[in-house]
């Protein structure tokens, strides 16, 4: 008896002390299973914590890139001012060179031809840069859009009048195509050279670094669906890459490291203004063609 009384103890001592392993053992895989969801739920903080760091850089790298942007238009402004400024200035001096050799040569009317031909050349460039200068002052002057009849074609051989000098220091070749009899169009003659100057500056940039020739065609032509009038740039330059060809006319974006990005979205903004359209495709074999539209203006047509 006592020996059955002993082996039912120690059975019952070896079944209460599975129970206890086993308990022990499902508290142990309890307490496992939570530690290792407190460890992802520590390293899901890390990373978001991370993340958010990452997030916090680039907020104030861009908020640094946008200071530097407006300082950088505040220093265009005084720039402007400046130019403005001294134009006026050059010009009084321009208007006495003027007066001197037109009294020259009616001092030596009929006498020294070739001397004759000299000042007749003075006063052709005199009159030529006082003429650049007037609208340059036009150009920086801050007015209100004014929406007057424009004949397309004036306004380009006005724009590359402004442009010729900095054409040849750039070693490029500007070229012209107007057609013939095109109806005037109604617009604002500054913002749309402010259009045209841009177009034109980009494509410099463009052929910086490209071989001879550097050539910029400015076509003007008449759209045979809609009858509106279609201005192209054409360069021979490096071409826009197929990545930019969607936020190309975006603001503030730019693949120049001194540029502002604006302004593609600003010359885009102003054709809107004018019922127009600006786009731009890459050429077949190289450089770039931006081309706008502006609707004539139906009175005068």
């Amino acid at each position: 008896m006592r020996k059955k009384a002993k082996k039912i103890i120690a059975k019952n001592k070896i079944r209460n002390l599975k129970y206890k392993i086993r308990q022990q053992t499902g508290q142990l895989k309890a307490k496992n299973g939570q530690l290792r969801s407190g460890a992802r739920k520590q390293i899901r903080s890390e990373k978001q914590i991370r993340i958010g760091i990452t997030l916090i850089r680039e907020k104030d790298l861009e908020i640094i890139a946008q200071r530097e942007e407006i300082l950088h238009v505040t220093r265009v402004g005084k720039l402007a001012e400046f130019v403005s400024s001294l134009a006026h200035e050059i010009s009084q001096p321009l208007t006495a060179i003027l007066s001197y050799a037109q009294a020259a040569k009616r001092m030596l009317a009929d006498r020294e031809p070739e001397l004759q031909k000299i000042l007749s050349y003075i006063i052709s460039d005199d009159q030529r840069a006082a003429a650049v200068i007037q609208r340059l002052r036009v150009l920086l002057k801050k007015t209100a859009p004014e929406m007057k009849p424009i004949d397309i074609n004036t306004l380009v051989n006005e724009t590359t009048m402004l442009i010729a000098t900095d054409a040849a220091v750039k070693n490029s070749v500007l070229r012209l195509d107007l057609e013939n009899d095109l109806p005037p169009v109604l617009g604002d003659r500054i913002q749309l050279q402010q259009v045209l100057l841009n177009l034109v500056s980009n494509s410099f940039d463009a052929m910086e670094d490209s071989p001879d020739p550097r050539e910029i065609l400015i076509r003007t032509s008449r759209s045979k669906d809609n009858g509106a009038i279609i201005v192209v740039v054409k360069d021979s330059g490096c071409g826009i890459p197929v990545k930019n060809m969607p936020k190309l006319f975006t603001h503030f974006f730019t693949s120049k490291p001194d540029g502002l990005g604006m302004g593609l979205s600003i010359s885009r903004s102003i054709i809107e203004v004018h019922g127009g359209r600006l786009d731009a495709k890459n050429n077949l074999d190289r450089g770039a063609t931006f081309h706008f539209t502006i609707p004539v203006n139906k009175k005068d047509a």
